[in-house]
């Protein structure tokens, strides 16, 4: 059990045989000044079958693709790492992978991302896509924060609450979407996601480690895109529903 604490606690997701990842990962954390635990990520490649936890059908259907062990993975490692945090008696989590740059100050944002927590559950702290954003606090000269209205791409980093993590454990599983796609719909789970804009962590440079799955040309051009546009009114609806309570 780790020690009680009021500010977040991190944990970095790293596979075993990824050492330069962590290098680079260790010495982000040791100059942002955070301490932090690192979580073993599941090795897609390995995991036996039939994979458990994992809805094949409904995943390709709604997401037009073929499945990807290595995503199957990496959505397994994130769920490690919440059950990790629960563990704790940490009130907060910042869940990050391995392939990021951390700014020096975002121990001081995080802290006041925090003092507006009536407002979120999940605070999405970077994106590999620009968003469209309903404004909610101002944290510093720089920064909002703020709920999304055009769907993040990326997991690279996220500060989570205890209900939000008990959540995404106990709806999320089994697997059907990609991570990413599976947070971005909290209304299905019932917590609030926020975000931080600009988002304040950046993505290094690393070679990929999840290669593109094959697509099912059938569903992608059916299922998959009645499902995209029904996502994306779903999300525009709740994240003006949570901007007015």
């Amino acid at each position: 059990m780790e020690t009680s604490s009021q500010h977040p606690h991190t944990y970095v997701i790293n596979l075993r045989d990824a050492t330069a990842r962590m290098t680079h990962m260790d010495l982000e954390l040791k100059r942002a000044k955070l301490d932090y635990t690192r979580i073993e990520a599941v090795l897609g490649d390995q995991l036996p079958e039939p994979i458990g936890n994992f809805d094949e059908r409904k995943f390709n259907i709604l997401t037009g693709k073929h499945r990807n062990k290595r995503e199957i993975g990496c959505y397994f490692s994130h769920i490690k790492a919440l059950k990790s945090f629960l563990l704790s008696d940490a009130h907060h989590a910042l869940i990050l992978e391995d392939d990021i740059n951390l700014p020096d100050t975002l121990p001081v944002l995080l802290t006041e991302a925090i003092k507006q927590s009536a407002h979120w559950d999940l605070l999405r702290l970077t994106s590999s896509r620009k968003g469209e954003f309903l404004k909610i606090a101002q944290l510093d000269d720089t920064h909002q924060l703020a709920y999304n209205t055009k769907v993040l791409k990326n997991t690279g980093a996220y500060l989570i609450n205890r209900n939000a993590a008990e959540r995404c454990i106990k709806y999320m599983l089994p697997m059907r979407l990609p991570y990413d796609v599976a947070l971005d719909r909290d209304w299905d789970s019932g917590f609030k996601t926020a975000c931080i804009v600009p988002f304040p962590i950046k993505l290094e440079d690393f070679p990929g480690q999840i290669p593109k799955a094959p697509r099912i040309r059938i569903y992608r051009a059916t299922t998959f895109h009645l499902f995209h546009l029904l996502t994306r009114l779903q999300r525009k609806f709740h994240r003006k529903r949570y901007l007015a309570s």
